[in-house]
């Protein structure tokens, strides 16, 4: 009797293919880059202010979240926010936070892409 393959990629090129994408995927996470997002104190500030107002997503939040900002004062602000952030938001600390990031921008002190070190 004559035995049939199941249909579909055959082991060998399967195991084939992974060998080959296993370390491209490797690399590309290990690769030295940028690991911070430039955000102007504006930016942060439409950030927060959607949030507060209701109408920023849950996306969009986890991504302000999870990203470190390159300047170091809207980071902090960032990291403030996070603690203040969902699943229990703190409507007020949010608001403080984004009088901070107003007086920022405001004050001219903190531009996009501007390590204020």
């Amino acid at each position: 009797m004559e035995e049939k393959n199941a249909p579909g990629l055959p082991v060998w090129l399967g195991v084939l293919l992974a060998a080959a994408v296993l370390p491209v995927v490797l690399l590309s996470r290990l690769w030295p880059g940028k690991q911070t997002v430039d955000r102007s104190p504006d930016e942060v500030a439409g950030i927060l202010r959607v949030f507060i107002d209701g109408t920023g997503g849950s996306w969009d939040w986890d991504d302000f979240e999870s990203t470190p900002i390159t300047d170091p004062r809207l980071d902090e602000l960032r990291r403030r926010a996070v603690k203040a952030g969902p699943p229990d938001p703190d409507v007020e600390a949010l608001a403080a936070l984004l009088s901070q990031a107003e007086a920022l921008g405001r004050d001219g002190t903190g531009s996009k892409g501007v390590d204020a070190g």
